[in-house]
């Protein structure tokens, strides 16, 4: 058995490591300067939450017959999963507190945030995923949580632009959880996964992912008005035709599940355009 074909490749490696690469692009645009050892330290850290994300999310969601939309058919999960997952957290416990001792204690504090989303999204008892609040522990953890935590690493501090910055990269990444759980719909409703969209319905839920890319590119605009983005960042913009192409399809076939995966491939590669279009932007400024 191949564990990477069971790994959610995509969403692990667009959605996850960006936005903290972002973090470490607006330190250096703002300050021109960066210590690589901290830089590599913090990826190893992140890569290894995110690795046990994606191990959590796979075993308790076989175990409980969850979402599958980006595994390659019925697969049976090892149940080595789970203790590898931890085995992944405990390692990244130890850098961070690696680098609280090199930095600064709010190291400790994103990584407990990050523990609570990366466990707790499915795992029990709490199951963010189940109660409602899935998609905002995924915006948080991939928008300000660790675009913030990243920028931190680098400067000892927080600040206004990177938070802003932050909200682009967790919106957008909600968007995608959005989409994603439409077509799984009628599933999650039969292993009691009470989701935003089974809560809303599947049009409202449309509406809801309608919304938040409207704001997702408000934000992107307002951004650039208010001298806090980098112009360049509006190359990001290129993607709108086809997430529009994307959002009328599903409106019209919003019980076929099959016209997702190409809506679904839309906003990542979307989320991937705003991530990089938003650290280019620092990088040259």
């Amino acid at each position: 058995m191949n564990i990477f074909r069971l790994i959610r490749y995509r969403f692990f490696l667009f959605a996850g490591m960006l936005p903290y690469l972002l973090g470490q692009a607006i330190a250096f645009g703002l300050h021109k300067s960066l210590n690589w050892s901290y830089a590599l330290w913090g990826f190893a850290g992140i890569f290894l939450v995110l690795v046990a994300v994606e191990l959590f999310n796979e075993y308790f969601d076989a175990k409980e017959g969850g979402d599958r939309i980006f595994s390659p058919g019925d697969i049976s999960i090892p149940t080595y999963f789970f203790p590898l997952g931890l085995s992944a957290l405990g390692l990244a416990f130890v850098v961070g507190v690696y680098l609280t001792m090199q930095i600064g204690w709010l190291i400790l504090l994103f990584a407990f945030f990050g523990f609570l989303g990366a466990y707790f999204y499915v795992g029990p008892p709490i199951r963010w995923a189940y109660r409602g609040f899935g998609e905002l522990t995924i915006a948080l953890c991939y928008g300000p949580f660790m675009v913030l935590g990243s920028y931190y690493v680098q400067t000892k501090s927080v600040a206004f632009v990177p938070f802003f910055v932050s909200l682009i990269s967790g919106l957008s990444v909600f968007c995608l959880a959005v989409l994603n759980e439409i077509p799984d719909y009628y599933q999650d409703m039969l292993v009691g996964k009470r989701n935003l969209v089974v809560r809303l319905g599947k049009q409202r839920a449309i509406v809801l992912l309608k919304l938040s890319l409207t704001v997702l590119f408000v934000l992107l605009v307002l951004g650039v008005v208010l001298k806090a983005i980098p112009l360049l960042a509006l190359a990001a913009v290129v993607t709108l035709p086809w997430i529009l192409k994307s959002v009328r399809t599903v409106e019209k076939n919003c019980d076929n599940p099959k016209v997702f995966l190409f809506a679904v491939n839309t906003i990542v590669v979307t989320h991937v355009v705003f991530v990089l279009s938003l650290g280019a932007s620092f990088l040259t400024n």
